[in-house]
C-alpha cells in the first residue's frame, strides 16, 4: 500500500472520476476556472508519450456540465477532482459522443 492510499486518496485504482460543475449564477467563472487549473495542471510533468484522457459533456436536464476523467488522468489529477468534490463513475457508454478535453 502507497502512501497516498494510506492517506486516503479516495481514488482506487482503475476507477472513472466524475466532476460536475452545476448551472447557476457563477457557471462561467466556474467552467473557466476549472478547465484553467486543469491545463496548468497538465503542464506540471507533461509527458508526451502518454495520455490522460478526460471528457465533457452537458450534464443531465441541462444542469451545467460534467467532465468524466479516466483511469489515468483520475491518478494524474487526483488533487484537482478532490478539489472539485469528484465522485466515483462508472465509464461513460458512448465515448464517441462526448468531447474530449485531454
Amino acid at each position: 500500500m502507497g502512501i497516498s492510499e494510506q492517506r486516503g486518496s479516495g481514488i482506487a485504482a482503475g476507477e472513472w472520476q466524475c466532476v460536475h460543475l452545476p448551472h447557476g449564477r457563477v457557471f462561467e467563472a466556474s467552467y473557466r476556472t476549472f478547465l484553467g487549473m486543469l491545463h496548468a495542471e497538465n503542464c506540471i510533468d507533461y509527458d508526451p508519450e502518454t495520455e490522460y484522457p478526460i471528457y465533457s459533456a452537458p450534464a443531465n436536464d441541462s444542469d451545467g456540465v460534467s467532465f468524466f476523467f479516466s483511469p489515468p488522468a483520475a491518478n494524474r489529477f487526483k488533487n484537482l477532482i478532490k478539489f472539485w468534490g469528484g465522485i466515483p463513475f462508472q465509464e461513460p457508454k458512448h465515448l464517441k459522443l462526448v468531447r474530449r478535453v485531454l
